[in-house]
């Protein structure tokens, strides 16, 4: 055993160990505490999404009236829901498999990988594919139905250029899948590919927020209609807006992240902030919707839509007609990366995430007289 100078900083010293014929190699301790924050990191990462992802997803399904859930949009939104989830959980259970092994990462050993490993890795990829797909697909139901009073032209001229990115952004995501999956049968890494998964991220990041501003700006300049004409009742068509507004700028902010060396994990958020405002945006549209008396004028007309939705049951409880009104319910609602890794020589660890782990009732108040009692709450 070859023997290394004392080091001054016993926490970042270096040491030696064998590789599996019998040569030694030396590694630090600097590089087993990156990997052991890099996994925890990581882990806490999909962890949130598994947990978002699936809150959202019961939220979608209890909130939906049943003759919703045949629509178009509601299916996208609970099948990129769905995805998102499995993905989550295969990548957390890759942090499991031997390719995170401390001794496989410092030595680049994976010989005790097993093609069950390499089946996690490569679903994960697929899925994301998948996801990339279902997503955009959402996104262009919900700018049609944006733009379904366009003229002819103007609806053409925008679904081609829609369709355009989007098909730009999955061919990329297609190409890094494919590359991907062949680079983990053969247990390497992508670090040749690491300018075609650059365009990827930026290709995705640009078809969402071309998506987002059209919709946005056709239901901004409707808005400014209708308040032109004094009509500034806080109802769907805001909330619309505001949640285009978030799903332009959130994902953007998360997508960067592939580029910031410190918290390149949270980049993988960005699909999941997409899948989960997708369907919200749905949900309190169709709260609004189907309930005229929380849609109300005024500057602080949403504030007061929650305070009715919240408080509302503890003013009615022990006097149902003490206001002159009466207790109906319903149902309501409608339906609805590459996580680049920190910058280090690992081989596993640097391409392990994303596209590269190689892997009610609603109860409101009507105004009226008590009915009878056969319909009383």
């Amino acid at each position: 055993m070859s023997s290394l100078p004392r080091p001054e900083d016993a926490y970042t010293q270096e040491f030696v160990l064998y590789m599996s014929n019998g040569d030694l190699f030396s590694t630090t301790m600097a590089e087993i505490d990156f990997m052991r924050q890099y996994g925890v990191r990581i882990a806490i990462n999909w962890a949130t999404q598994i947990g978002a992802t699936i809150i959202l997803l019961l939220v979608l399904l209890l909130l939906t009236r049943r003759e919703k859930r045949s629509s178009s949009i509601f299916i996208m939104n609970a099948f990129c829901l769905v995805l998102n989830a499995i993905r989550s959980i295969l990548q957390s259970v890759w942090l499991t498999t031997p390719f995170y092994h401390p001794y496989a990462i410092v030595a680049s050993d994976f010989s005790r990988v097993t093609n069950a490993d390499r089946a996690i890795t490569v679903a994960s990829n697929t899925i994301m594919l998948m996801l990339v797909i279902g997503i955009m697909v959402s996104l262009s139901l919900q700018v049609w139905v944006v733009c379904i009073t366009a003229k002819p032209l103007q609806k053409l001229v925008i679904m081609g250029v829609t369709s355009l990115v989007a098909l730009v952004a999955i061919g990329y995501r297609f190409a890094v899948t494919v590359v991907s999956n062949k680079q983990t049968m053969k247990d390497a890494n992508m670090t040749p590919y690491s300018s075609l998964v650059t365009d990827m991220n930026i290709s995705f990041a640009v078809a969402v927020w071309i998506y987002c501003l059209i919709f946005t700006f056709k239901l901004g300049y409707a808005l400014l209609q209708r308040k032109r004409l004094r009509m500034t009742q806080f109802g769907p068509m805001q909330i619309i807006f505001i949640m285009g507004c978030q799903t332009m700028v959130v994902p953007a902010i998360f997508t960067s992240l592939n580029f910031y060396d410190r918290v390149p994990e949270l980049a993988s958020q960005s699909t999941t902030v997409i899948c989960i405002f997708l369907p919200l945006s749905a949900i309190w549209a169709g709260l609004v919707a189907s309930d005229t008396s929380v849609g109300s004028k005024g500057p602080d007309a949403h504030q007061r839509l929650f305070k009715d939705e919240f408080y509302r049951s503890s003013s009615t409880g022990t006097n149902p007609y003490a206001d002159r009104s009466h207790l109906t319910n319903t149902t309501f609602g409608s339906g609805k990366d590459r996580e680049v890794t920190a910058h280090s020589h690992y081989h596993h660890t640097k391409d392990s995430t994303d596209n590269g782990i190689y892997m009610q009732k609603e109860w409101h108040v009507e105004a009226g007289e008590p009915s009878d009692a056969s319909r009383q709450v």
